[in-house]
């Protein structure tokens, strides 16, 4: 299947492992357009728990025409970046903003607009099983997932 911007928007959080040079173990982009406080919560637990796993990080937030001020609230928290343009309107623009700015070896995609609330450990273990897969890959291995035989 290839990625697409539509298909990373469908099913968050996902890793999928950079293109280049890496600065941090892993990036995760966050747009946002109208999170109000969960924004906040959701990176200050999501840093949380990747510090007590030991992961080098880095948080993206971008600004998808925010206009509630919640991207303020990030302005002192360690490892967050904060993107805002007038250019970026769209989730779309988002993602691809947050790709561009990332330098992790993985980058994570969270949606802080979405009703239900995001487990920083479910983050952490998507990490690990993308790992596996690419370690996997490197040896020519298949998985079976489910009871379906998936190549990775």
């Amino acid at each position: 299947m290839t990625t697409t911007v539509a298909n990373l928007i469908a099913a968050p959080p996902v890793v999928l492992p950079a293109a280049g040079p890496s600065a941090v173990d892993f990036s995760v982009v966050i747009p946002f357009h109208r999170p109000g406080i969960a924004l906040r919560q959701t990176v200050q637990r999501l840093t949380e728990v990747l510090h007590a796993q030991n992961i080098t990080f880095e948080v993206i937030a971008v600004s998808a025409g925010c206009i509630d001020g919640s991207g303020a609230t990030l302005q002192e928290l360690a490892h967050t970046r904060l993107i805002a343009s007038r250019d970026i309107q769209d989730k779309g623009a988002a993602l691809d903003a947050g790709f561009t700015a990332a330098t992790g070896a993985w980058i994570g995609i969270v949606d802080v607009d979405g009703d239900s609330e995001i487990d920083p450990y479910e983050v952490v273990e998507r990490l690990h099983l993308a790992r596996e897969r690419q370690d996997l890959a490197s040896r020519g291995a298949a998985i079976v997932r489910q009871g379906r035989l998936v190549t990775v």
